[in-house]
């Protein structure tokens, strides 16, 4: 049985990868970078265990259909599936061009669904199976100066916890992680600022692969992050945009 993780070159997707190696899982890895793909099986070479790469960009559409295909051209069996890939853009939502936000919203939205929709039902028609997608406590309220990315979480939490529910009695396990910041190149990527606080990649990856048979369809870690849900999404909104704002402001003070 294998694993096939998207986003799987890097942060929580190939941390992962080590814990289901550890297990004696063969692994799929599937990532935009042929290269870091390739660097990402040499460091896991030492597991027993197969590791396959495919280079995707899942930002196109179709691409994920594509990708399932060529996994079963592979004659690959999958009983996991962990849909890792995304990224965010941060930045005043009317300066974004708008092909950019359309490709983000291609990967984070449209690449996840058509990959558990096929998935799941591989994963019915064998009599159990899980579905990890990977959302963020961004899906928990509207995030000023990088909106696409929350709206985009937010859409991975409703659509999980629908699909979860219709999938009641499968026997197939699906869940969406809801992590709060995360020590990974996301920052860097997204133009935005990394907190001072934030969880590693290897610490949210063994937070998740503990709790992946959990009866719980949403899987929020921490306790600060519990406590936060607490408070009302506008006031939760506003102290977003507030430390975005600020960022942003610092960022544009430093090139003039």
């Amino acid at each position: 049985m294998a694993v096939l993780i998207t986003g799987g070159s890097e942060g929580i997707g190939f941390e992962l990868a080590k814990l289901y190696a550890a297990d004696g899982f063969d692994l799929i890895l599937a990532a935009r970078d042929p290269q870091k793909l390739e660097q990402a099986a040499l460091r896991l070479k030492d597991f027993p265990v197969s590791v396959q790469t495919i280079a995707a960009d899942l930002s196109v559409l179709g691409s994920a259909e594509g990708l399932y295909q060529e996994v079963r051209n592979r004659g690959l069996r999958v009983s996991v599936l962990v849909n890792d890939a995304g990224y965010g853009l941060a930045g005043r939502s009317w300066q974004i061009p708008a092909a950019e936000e359309e490709r983000l919203v291609g990967v984070n939205d449209i690449a996840l669904m058509s990959l558990t929709k096929l998935y799941l039902r591989d994963m019915i028609a064998q009599g159990g199976g899980i579905i990890l997608n990977i959302g963020s406590t961004g899906a928990f309220q509207p995030g000023p100066y990088i909106a696409s990315y929350y709206a985009s979480k937010s859409f991975v939490l409703s659509y999980t916890r629908a699909v979860a529910c219709e999938a009641a009695g499968t026997g197939v396990k699906i869940h969406c992680f809801c992590p709060g910041p995360v020590d990974t190149g996301f920052y860097e990527r997204s133009g935005g600022h990394k907190p001072g606080r934030t969880m590693s990649a290897a610490a949210a990856a063994k937070y998740l692969y503990a709790r992946q048979h959990s009866r719980r369809v949403v899987i929020l870690p921490g306790f600060v992050n519990h406590l936060a849900m607490l408070a009302p999404s506008g006031m939760r909104m506003h102290l977003v945009a507030a430390m975005k704002k600020r960022y942003l402001k610092q960022k544009e003070e430093k090139t003039e």
